[in-house]
């Protein structure tokens, strides 16, 4: 009986589907001479960018450290506005570049070895969503970006598609083949997801 049976398992058992791979959407640039930095804790900064409300640059934020806090080695320190109050603002998006000594203040103040800053690219909160994304992390002791990460999702898009599927299915609870679609409109997995594409590259 048990011999009758072996063939039958063996069957079943190829039968059984490996998760889909989830698709790298994202592409990063590091800097030649970024091992001979010295980093261990690191500074999250706000996002700030086109249509950022206070409200989804936490929530971004928030992602941002969940994600990086998973995929390296780092002290992930969130700095939030009231943390930044009298210290100039740190804005490339604006500014084109970064302050020496705002980030010598920042590096004083709460010890960090570099920063991690946001800036929202593209940002479009209703179906079919779209959000732009690109991270830079910039020494503390040289000023220089020294590794940065930028994506572009568009939910109309079909390999965003097939990535936010195969990422809902193996990183999010409670979601099967039925209710996935819910990650189409909601903002705060597509910010999830573009952090995990994000923080997967460094």
């Amino acid at each position: 009986m048990i011999r009758s049976l072996l063939p039958l398992l063996l069957v079943s058992g190829s039968c059984v589907s490996t998760p889909e791979p989830v698709p790298p959407l994202a592409s990063a640039r590091l800097a030649s001479d970024f091992e001979s930095y010295s980093i261990e804790r690191v500074g999250l900064l706000p996002a700030v960018g086109v249509r950022t409300t206070p409200e989804y640059a936490t929530q971004l934020q928030s992602a941002l450290f969940a994600e990086f806090s998973a995929a390296t080695a780092y002290e992930i320190i969130t700095l939030d506005e009231q943390d930044l109050e009298a210290i100039p603002s740190l804005d490339p998006y604006r500014k084109g570049g970064y302050s020496a000594n705002t980030l010598v203040q920042i590096a004083k103040r709460y010890r960090v070895d570099a920063l991690l800053i946001p800036t929202v690219t593209d940002l479009q909160s209703h179906p079919p969503q779209r959000l732009g994304l690109k991270v830079e992390m910039v020494s503390t002791e040289t000023g220089q970006p020294i590794w940065s990460s930028a994506i572009q999702l568009d939910a109309a898009r079909e390999d965003v598609r097939r990535g936010l599927e195969a990422w809902a299915m193996q990183h999010v609870g409670d979601v099967s083949q039925t209710t996935w679609e819910l990650t189409l409109i909601s903002p705060r997995r597509m910010a999830r997801f573009a952090a995990f594409q994000i923080a997967a590259l460094i």
